[in-house]
């Protein structure tokens, strides 16, 4: 017989939280039951690289609180490492990893994102191990912690990678913002670093490929490794013993159709890459996608991730969804679409908490923003910056600002060294997109170092 509740929340992270302060701050005085797959309170994964540098004690990467401050002072039923496998959402009934069946009246679906592995062959292999592992993704805690250990180990000698007396080498496969974050930890913390990307450029879904190329040639400076335009082939991972390797993982390359030198045809700020390349620490990050494999298939309308209006409902009123999971209006583009900033997961989880309190009060949408270190570079990017008809370009000395606009419209800007206008230019996207300001939406709070 299934167990009922009156509202279920499927998720621990910032969405999840938010809805349910918001939904106990607007009244709603019901059961919260929340199922999730880790077991511990919600957990900020923007700090993972802060983690692994030492830089903050555990503790603080939990900011709503350890379990009692939350679950506790909320009045939540946590179910922690009680994962939901089916979700009927027509029917009212999520279905969990223990094979109890939970009836609910309404339900938020804010289970977040998971590393998107690309399929070459022995990567995912080599994520999976457990004994001697050395390669690692960076989305959850356990992630974060796994390769802290790693790390550790690699820079204190005895018998692990970089035992020989040599720097420990890392490689990070993938330039987006996580990608060169955590490139830069394990570079500050004395890792020899190589930075692979399948596209031409570092930060291809961010950068414009003329401010790419500024950070690339300070990154080469700064000592580290560019594999640009990279095919990688395979990784395998080397057995202790086996060779000079052992111990390792081993990258093998394949044709490397945008490498050239920094004035070369291709534009990248890469060398000549050899085929193979054997190094101790792998971390991957080639992106994520929504975390939504328990949902019934044909109920729900789905592009990348759930389709929502702006009280974060989906096309079935009883349920709703936010955070990286919930497709949200791009107030530049116009179009649905997941926008994965802990400040855009946060808004959506108050939008769905309010409603699901009874109070509706929605979320208009956001513009994607995000600004980290690179090097010794200060970046931002707001807007979009790979669909335009006009560009301008402002430098003076080692501060650029390129700017693109589409059909008249500002559309995207990409600051380097200049980023205290980031907040200003994230105004005046919105007020182009909308037609007036509107209130703490449009604030500049996501960061990425």
């Amino acid at each position: 017989m299934a167990i009922g509740a009156n509202l279920i929340i499927i998720g621990n992270g910032a969405a999840a939280a938010e809805a349910v302060l918001a939904s106990r701050a607007n009244g709603y005085e019901g059961e919260i039951r929340l199922f999730a797959d880790n077991r511990h309170a919600p957990y900020n994964p923007m700090l993972g690289t802060y983690l692994v540098a030492g830089k903050i004690p555990l503790e603080q990467a939990f900011p709503f609180g350890d379990e009692a401050a939350f679950y506790g002072a909320n009045r939540v039923v946590p179910h922690l490492g009680e994962p939901v496998t089916h979700l009927d959402a027509e029917a009212r009934v999520v279905t969990t990893a223990t094979g109890k069946d939970y009836e609910y009246d309404r339900c938020l679906v804010a289970t977040g994102a998971r590393p998107a592995v690309p399929p070459i062959p022995g990567l995912r292999e080599a994520l999976a191990r457990s004994e001697g592992r050395r390669a690692f993704t960076i989305q959850t805690l356990d992630d974060a912690l796994a390769l802290k250990r790693a790390v550790d180990e690699s820079r204190a000698g005895g018998e692990g990678p970089g035992a020989s007396g040599e720097p420990a080498r890392a490689a990070v496969i993938g330039a987006s913002f996580v990608g060169v974050k955590i490139a830069a930890v394990l570079h500050d913390m004395g890792l020899r670093v190589s930075l692979v990307e399948r596209e031409t450029s570092i930060l291809p879904l961010s950068a414009h490929p003329d401010c790419a190329h500024i950070m690339e040639a300070h990154l080469l400076e700064e000592g580290y490794e560019l594999r640009l335009g990279a095919a990688l082939a395979g990784v395998e991972t080397i057995a202790p013993g086996a060779d000079p390797g052992s111990g390792k993982i081993r990258l093998n390359f394949g044709a490397l159709p945008g490498a050239a030198d920094p004035d070369g045809a291709g534009g990248t700020a890469c060398e000549e890459s050899a085929t193979q390349e054997d190094v101790d620490i792998v971390v991957v990050c080639t992106g994520n996608r929504p975390a939504l494999s328990f949902l019934t298939p044909g109920q729900i309308d789905l592009g990348v991730g759930i389709l929502v209006d702006e009280q974060m409902r989906s096309n079935i009123p009883t349920l709703y969804a936010a955070g990286d999971v919930a497709q949200g209006k791009n107030l530049m583009s116009g179009r649905h679409e997941t926008i994965g900033l802990w400040s855009s997961a946060r808004y959506q989880g108050r939008a769905a908490g309010r409603g699901l309190a009874g109070v509706p009060s929605g979320y208009r949408g956001g513009v994607p923003h995000n600004i980290t270190h690179i090097g010794g570079m200060l970046f931002a990017s707001v807007g979009c910056m790979n669909d335009y008809d006009r560009m301008v370009v402002c430098s003076e000395g080692d501060s650029h600002q390129f700017r693109v606009w589409q059909d008249g419209r500002l559309a995207g800007v990409n600051l380097l060294n200049c980023c205290l206008s980031a907040g200003v230019t994230t105004q005046a996207l919105l007020r182009a997109a909308t037609g007036s300001t509107f209130e703490t939406e449009a604030t500049w709070t996501s960061f990425s170092g």
